[in-house]
């Protein structure tokens, strides 16, 4: 005799999706001990870990790319809304394949793109790299000024 399961109209709909990952992770954990790969998890290493905030005049985002050769080896692009990063760390070393006997950092191309909190002039931005931190400094435009007036009440 067969088991009916009874379909729950509210149950979540990415459920069966969250399962099959897990079971995924637990395979790969088997088949490749401390390979460090998990199924589902954020491309985080490709990506500069980066933080944003705003002054009364400026926005600030200071983001984490150690390694970088030089700073010709990354590329700052600002629009009045966005900023994007790109550029390529290098590896420091030419051994590949069977040589390599652990490996976790990341090494190539890397590109992105964040909005910001307020309309920036991206004429005026500037950008300074050193000890693996870079820091992009963006004047806020006249629109993206918060101004406060004090109304009368009559």
């Amino acid at each position: 005799m067969a088991l009916m399961r009874r379909r729950d109209p509210f149950r979540d709909p990415f459920g069966e999706i969250t399962t099959l990952r897990e079971q995924m992770n637990r395979l790969w954990d088997v088949l490749r001990p401390g390979f460090g790969f998990r199924w589902g998890a954020p491309i985080e290493a490709a990506t500069p870990r980066m933080d944003i905030y705003q002054t009364e005049n400026e926005v600030v985002a200071v983001a984490e790319i150690p390694g970088l050769e030089s700073k010709d080896d990354v590329e700052v692009t600002v629009t009045e809304d966005s900023l994007t990063l790109r550029g390529e760390l290098k590896r420091g070393y030419e051994q590949q394949g069977e040589g390599i006997y652990h490996a976790e950092r990341y090494y190539g191309s890397f590109s992105r793109t964040v909005g910001l909190p307020v309309e920036v002039k991206p004429e005026e931005a500037t950008a300074n790299y050193r000890n693996g931190i870079l820091e992009i400094r963006m004047p806020k435009s006249e629109a993206g000024k918060r101004r406060s007036v004090r109304v009368p009440v009559h």
